[in-house]
């Protein structure tokens, strides 16, 4: 990619049919908010029915950015020159800082040109927009345009720093503009129900492959990296985010350290993965729980896999459907489906597997310190005691640790994921969000954090 052009992603591996349209979409000129308004839009987990959606998305960044540059920047802000470009196989070519491009240069893909003769958004209208909206609701194609229309803030601004400060920086503006989105009565968007969710799962979708450098021209950021950048411009607004070049952003992106390692993608074995990955929640929850119960002894929990497609019934126990793996008090048991965790562990990675049984594991904890177990808030702190259980793994030195590129990104993906199947609103643990949250806190604060 040209240095003139910040795009949210370098490919999509969602974007895998021609979804041409009968008639090229022309420029779309930027609106000033009170100029031919559009109504107000609905955004969120479902795809959208009808109507400009994305032209309203449009509209909201203008009329957030607006009002938000002069209070963070002293500046107003100037609009953009070129305009919103969507993008099809029937569009003319275009070109950013002289270069001559076409639909196929753009296919899968959006960019900011800040060229110093263009100015202006573009994006797959084609593809990648509608099959974002499918795959992640309306909100999905207003998450790239925010990250997209922060780099055109950068552009303003004059922000000078490396590729993955600027595409984090510009994650956290999209964050701070959905916080805006949310909570604004008067804006043409109205977020809904699973907004913060699917954008969640949006920002994921267009990380860096593991192994990646933090340092290469054009990194983005890891999955993990893209959403705590995300959820920090939602939680603490767009001034947090203006610090970020100065004040550093966080990056765990680490180099596969050989070449066995690169070819597995960092994942052990399935049978040697639980393995080590049940020892290594033994311990962690034996040097914790003296510290959650009055010294209290922990016990470890009896093993027992399974080769059917649920966990055993447990004794006393209202446990939701759809569980992989879970704990049974009655029995002091931590039983999984084998064919399931190893379904997570090949779709996914290893830490995958690791997160779904530090849940168990927790549990268990919970029940040994006599903390509650069931119920959204009992959910959310197991996903914190996962973050600092994996936070335990890396240390103070997140090179020298048993972690391997792409970890966080696997343990992330598996709580986005149940946030998207069918027993998910039956689990009562709160949604992608609420659950990356509590993740990350565990994470950043450790288990003082959690309790």
């Amino acid at each position: 990619m040209d240095q003139n052009q910040r795009g949210a992603a370098t490919a999509l591996v969602l974007i895998a049919v021609v979804l041409a349209l009968a008639a090229a979409i022309a420029v779309v000129d930027i609106r000033r908010p009170d100029d031919d308004p559009l109504g107000q839009h609905r955004l969120g987990r479902a795809t959208p029915e009808s109507g400009d959606v994305v032209g309203a998305a449009q509209q909201s960044l203008i009329s957030y950015w607006s009002k938000e540059l002069p209070k963070v920047y002293q500046q107003d802000l100037q609009p953009l020159a070129g305009g919103f470009q969507p993008k099809t196989p029937d569009s003319e070519p275009f070109s950013c800082g002289g270069q001559r491009q076409t639909y196929d240069d753009l296919r899968g893909n959006a960019f900011y040109c800040g060229a110093p003769d263009d100015d202006y958004i573009a994006w797959d209208a084609a593809e990648l927009f509608p099959q974002l909206a499918q795959r992640f609701g309306g909100i999905a194609p207003a998450i790239v345009l925010a990250h997209e229309f922060g780099h055109a803030v950068q552009a303003r601004v004059g922000v000078d720093a490396p590729s993955v400060v600027q595409e984090l920086q510009a994650d956290c503006f999209a964050g701070s503009w959905t916080r805006f989105a949310e909570t604004s009565t008067e804006d043409s968007v109205e977020l809904t129900d699973g907004a913060l969710d699917s954008a969640v799962a949006t920002i994921l979708t267009l990380r860096d492959q593991p192994g990646r450098a933090a340092t290469a021209p054009q990194a983005h950021g890891l999955g993990f990296d893209r959403v705590n950048a995300f959820q920090t411009g939602y939680e603490q607004g767009a001034s947090q985010c203006a610090k970020l070049p100065s004040e550093g952003v966080v990056t765990t992106e680490l180099p596969f350290r050989t070449r066995a390692e690169a070819e597995s993608g960092g994942d052990l074995p399935f049978a040697e993965a639980v393995q080590v990955l049940s020892s290594s929640l033994d311990a962690y929850w034996s040097s914790i729980l003296p510290r959650l119960a009055d010294d209290r002894r922990y016990q470890s929990p009896a093993i027992s896999p399974d080769d059917g497609t649920d966990v055993p019934e447990c004794a006393g126990a209202e446990d939701p459907a759809g569980l992989i793996a879970d704990y049974c008090p009655a029995t002091r048991t931590i039983a999984w489906s084998t064919p399931r965790l190893l379904a997570a562990h090949d779709q996914i990675g290893d830490l995958a597997t690791g997160a779904t049984l530090s849940d168990a594991w927790a549990e268990a904890g919970q029940s040994q310190a006599g903390l509650p177990t069931s119920g959204q808030d009992a959910g959310l702190q197991r996903d914190c005691f996962t973050g600092a259980w994996i936070a335990s793994l890396a240390g103070d030195d997140l090179s020298r640790s048993p972690l391997s590129p792409g970890d966080l990104d696997e343990a992330l993906t598996s709580i986005v994921a149940a946030g998207f199947t069918d027993e998910a609103e039956s689990m009562d643990r709160g949604g992608a969000f609420a659950r990356t949250k509590a993740l990350r806190t565990g994470l950043f604060d450790n288990l003082s954090g959690c309790v």
